[in-house]
């Protein structure tokens, strides 16, 4: 962090703020986070050029030594900083946490003119820049991002003055990679924003559905492609397609579904353009009965062990999302009794086909979403935090109160829609009976709806469902006041007496 005078309000609200980071992802993710802190100030400085405290998961001490810090120093006639400095510090300390995440938070580029603007540089005359043409240390840039680099950490700027910034991080870029910028429009922000990104690399570090054995899973290795086929090279292949029909009430779902056939034909990309926790997608295209083609994804399952590739298990996973896609529905009907303008969670439809001409070909198969994939929560807990969704937090709840405790639908991933609505895929479900779908092996029964509880903060869409309120360690009012209030999704939470009969 620059540490000079022109940052003293944004160092100033760290120091207020720094307990959302502390708090929160303890509780969100029973994880204590290990926190460093690097200041840097100008090669001129009076005051120390730079400050450091290693790696601790003391947040007293921590939160002492940046009670310290003091925004001071900056010259009138060089605006530029002594960044260099404080990056040749990071790869001294201490890491040794699996996620390990950089913050560069700055408002003045470093020293040599092409880290800067040279329009920028006219405009303020010579007082700009002390040392054009380049770091007075003869430090290498290179190598200090590429130490860095090899410590396979995650680097992410604030920028708070991007006209400034900008080339600097650009030209970063090209030497180190991705470095993402985090969005900070004031002081406020700062620590919500770093909380929210925090807690998205933590989640997206935890396997995305967890598996009662995935420790001594063996799972198939592909090639990953995202290269679209040419679709008239590839030979059709005839199917059979088994669907599972959509249970009619309550009950139903608690007894096996049952099961339609029919016939149709399939093209199939050679290899996966990605790879999930529990499958591989494929790029494709399907036609039932005779239909037209259409764009779709197949997934495979990508354990190796037969046992978990047989149709057995197939059904096993699409039995799982006919039952979310029967939840979804009640949900929605629900919804729409409650609310003027409710957001419809809507399952994709999925099916199974097995190639007639080499049987142990099985696939599930869905129509292709044109839109990244979001994940909103997972089976263990996890919720994201950077585009917290109410709607669909509040529908995992509502589906173990709805059938009175006996399961719950977790795993909520796909993409927005349109209409402010959610299309989803994937789901789990925790079942009260740990045996009910045991070989699709993302049950984790009553512990893990207790895992949801741990984490989740009911909402006035809670609240208006008439859901039980959950009461656990997380700081309600902190969280409503930093992650319930965005434009979108919360829309509806921020106006929702204006959205009830």
């Amino acid at each position: 962090m620059d540490c000079t005078k022109s940052m003293k309000s944004h160092i100033d609200k760290a120091k207020e703020d720094i307990h959302l980071l502390t708090e929160m992802i303890p509780n969100l993710f029973k994880v204590q986070p290990c926190l460093a802190f690097v200041g840097y100030r100008d090669v001129n400085s009076s005051s120390p050029q730079c400050l450091k405290m290693d790696f601790t998961k003391n947040v007293d001490l921590f939160e002492q030594f940046l009670g310290n810090v003091q925004a001071v120093g900056g010259s009138d006639n060089d605006f530029c900083e002594d960044v260099f400095g404080g990056l040749e510090v990071i790869p001294t300390l201490l890491w040794t946490s699996a996620n390990r995440i950089l913050i560069h938070i700055c408002d003045a580029p470093c020293h040599g003119r092409q880290y800067y603007d040279a329009k920028l540089q006219q405009r303020q005359g010579t007082k700009w820049d002390a040392f054009p043409d380049g770091d007075p240390k003869n430090r290498d840039i290179a190598k200090l991002l590429l130490d860095i680099k090899s410590l396979d950490i995650h680097y992410f700027s604030i920028q708070l003055k991007p006209r400034k910034t900008r080339k600097m991080f650009d030209e970063f870029r090209l030497i180190y990679g991705l470095i993402s910028e985090l969005d900070v429009a004031n002081p406020s922000e700062m620590m919500n924003v770093v909380t929210k990104m925090a807690s998205s690399i933590i989640m997206s570090s935890i396997e995305n559905t967890m598996s009662i054995f995935r420790t001594t899973d063996e799972r198939k290795v592909y090639t990953l492609s995202n290269q679209m086929p040419e679709w008239s090279t590839l030979a059709e292949q005839m199917v059979n397609i088994i669907e599972v029909i959509m249970p009619r009430q309550l009950d139903d779902i608690f007894q096996r579904l049952l099961i339609g056939t029919a016939e149709g034909a399939m093209k199939i990309a050679p290899g996966p353009f990605a790879r999930g926790s529990l499958r591989y997608a494929y790029y494709g295209k399907f036609s039932a009965d005779g239909s037209i083609a259409i764009d779709v994804v197949y997934k495979e399952l990508i354990n190796s062990n037969h046992r978990y590739n047989t149709m057995q298990v197939y059904k096993q996973h699409l039995e799982i999302h006919v039952i979310a896609q029967f939840l979804a529905e009640m949900f929605n009907a629900e919804q729409k009794r409650i609310f003027r303008h409710p957001r419809e969670i809507i399952y994709a439809e999925a099916n199974i086909v097995q190639q007639k001409n080499d049987p142990t070909k099985i696939f599930q198969v869905e129509a292709r979403l044109h839109q990244k994939i979001q994940k909103w929560n997972n089976n263990s807990g996890g919720v994201s935090m950077e585009d917290y969704a109410s709607t669909l937090q509040s529908f995992s709840h509502w589906t173990y109160q709805y059938t009175c405790g006996r399961l719950m639908v977790v795993d909520l991933q796909g993409v927005k829609t349109q209409d402010n609505g959610y299309l989803l895929t994937d789901p789990a479900i925790h079942f009260q009976n740990l045996n009910r779908y045991r070989e699709a092996r993302t049950n984790l029964g009553t512990k893990g709806m207790r895992e949801f509880f741990r984490t989740h903060i009911c909402t006035e869409v809670c609240e208006k469902l008439e859901l039980d309120k959950v009461e656990n360690n997380i700081d309600e009012e902190t969280f409503k006041r930093f992650y319930i209030s965005d434009d979108g999704e919360l829309e509806l939470v921020k106006t929702v007496t204006d959205d009830y009969d």
